[in-house]
C-alpha cells in the first residue's frame, strides 16, 4: 500500500471511530460525549502499533489525571487563585513527570479536562469517573477500529524494511568488493551511512512490535524477525568495516590476485543475506560454504607461495582487514540461516 492509500485509510479509520464513539454516546445519553469523541481523534494512529500505545497511554494518564482533578475539586477553595494554582501545580507536576512516562501528558490533558469543567459539580468522584467512562469509551472504539479495520501492522513494515535493507547490503558487498579489487579505491563515506542507520532502526521497531502487536498477531510474529534484524545488523557492521579498510591508505595499490573468488563470495553472500531474509529456498545450498572455502583454500595457496610478500606492513593490515571483514559478513550470514 502506498504512502497516499496508507493515509487515506488512516482518514477513513479516525473518522469511523469518531462517529462509532459518538454513537455510543449518543444512545448512553452521556453529558461530555464530546470527550469520548475527542478521545479518538488523540489516539488512532496510522499502525496499529502506534494506536495500541496510545490506548494505553490515554488510558492510563486518564486515571491519574481524573484522580487529581478530583483531589482538587474536593480540596482546594473554588475562587480563581486557589484553582490557578492547583493547576499550575498538577500540570506542572504532571508535565515534569513524561521525562519518565508519556502517559503524564495525558494526565495533564485531564486534570485541565475535570477541573475546568467540574467546579461546580456536586459529586466530584462521580464527575471524576464518568469523565474516565467517556475517554474510555472513545479509547475503546479507536482501539477496535485500528485492529479489525483494514490494519496496517508495523510487523508488515519491518518485513518489508528487512528485505530492501538486505538487497541493498548484498549491492553494497559488491561494490565494495568491485573498489577493493580495482586497486583498492577508496569509497563514499556516505555509501553505508544511512543503510547502517535504517538498520539499526530495526531495534527500536521490533521493540514497539513485541509491546504493542505480538499479543494480537501472534501468527504473523512467528517468523523469526529478531534473529533476523540482529543477522542484518552485523552485516552492516561488517560492510562498514570494509570500507574503513579502503578508505584506510592513500596509495595506488595493487592488483589482487584472488578477484574471482572474492566476487564469487560477495556474490553468494548477497544472494543468501536476501534469501534468507525473504524465507526463499535455496537453490544451491551449499554455495555460499562453498565460495567460503574456496577464497580460504586460495589464500592459504598465495601464503605458501610467499606472494603476499610484495606488501609492505599497512598494505598488509589494509588487505587482511578487508579480506576478514568479507568473511565474517559471509560466516554471520551462514550462521544465521543454519540457526533459523
Amino acid at each position: 500500500m502506498n504512502v497516499f492509500a496508507t493515509h487515506m485509510t488512516h482518514g477513513f479509520k479516525t473518522a469511523l471511530a469518531a462517529v462509532l464513539a459518538y454513537a455510543i454516546t449518543t444512545v448512553l445519553a452521556l453529558e461530555f460525549g464530546y470527550w469520548a469523541v475527542i478521545s479518538t481523534v488523540i489516539v488512532m494512529q496510522v499502525y496499529v502499533a502506534d494506536s495500541v500505545e496510545m490506548c494505553l497511554y490515554r488510558f492510563s494518564g486518564t486515571i491519574i489525571g481524573a484522580l487529581l482533578g478530583v483531589v482538587v475539586i474536593l480540596l482546594v477553595p473554588k475562587t480563581p487563585i486557589p484553582v490557578g494554582i492547583a493547576l499550575f501545580v498538577t500540570i506542572g507536576v504532571c508535565s515534569f513527570l513524561t521525562r519518565y512516562r508519556k502517559r503524564y501528558r495525558m494526565a495533564a490533558i485531564t486534570v485541565v479536562i475535570v477541573v475546568m469543567t467540574g467546579l461546580q459539580t456536586q459529586d466530584a468522584w462521580l464527575f471524576g469517573l464518568s469523565r474516565v467512562m467517556e475517554i474510555g469509551i472513545g479509547i475503546i472504539c479507536a482501539f477496535a477500529v485500528s485492529v479489525l479495520v483494514f490494519p496496517k501492522r508495523k510487523v508488515d513494515v519491518l518485513r518489508i524494511k528487512l528485505e530492501a535493507q538486505a538487497e541493498q547490503c548484498a549491492e553494497r558487498c559488491l561494490t565494495l568488493v568491485e573498489a577493493f579489487i580495482a586497486r583498492q579505491q577508496h569509497v563514499e563515506e556516505s555509501l553505508l551511512t544511512n543503510l547502517v542507520d535504517d538498520v539499526w532502526g530495526n531495534f527500536a521497531l521490533l521493540e514497539k512490535i513485541r509491546q504493542h502487536e505480538s499479543l494480537l498477531y501472534r501468527k504473523k510474529f512467528k517468523d523469526n524477525l529478531t534473529h533476523k534484524v540482529a543477522v542484518l545488523s552485523r552485516s552492516v557492521e561488517h560492510l562498514r568495516n570494509m570500507a574503513r579498510a579502503l578508505n584506510a591508505l592513500d596509495d595506488s595499490g595493487y592488483d589482487i590476485i584472488m578477484a574471482r573468488e572474492l566476487k564469487q563470495l560477495a556474490d553468494q553472500s548477497g544472494r543468501a543475506l536476501v534469501r534468507f531474509v525473504k524465507n526463499t529456498p535455496a537453490t544451491d545450498p551449499q554455495g555460499l560454504e562453498q565460495a567460503v572455502s574456496v577464497l580460504k583454500t586460495t589464500f592459504l595457496t598465495i601464503r605458501k607461495e610467499g606472494l603476499i610478500r610484495r606488501f609492505d606492513a599497512e598494505k598488509l593490515v589494509q588487505v587482511f582487514s578487508f579480506y576478514s571483514s568479507l568473511l565474517y559478513f559471509a560466516d554471520d550470514i551462514h550462521s544465521g540461516i543454519n540457526a533459523s
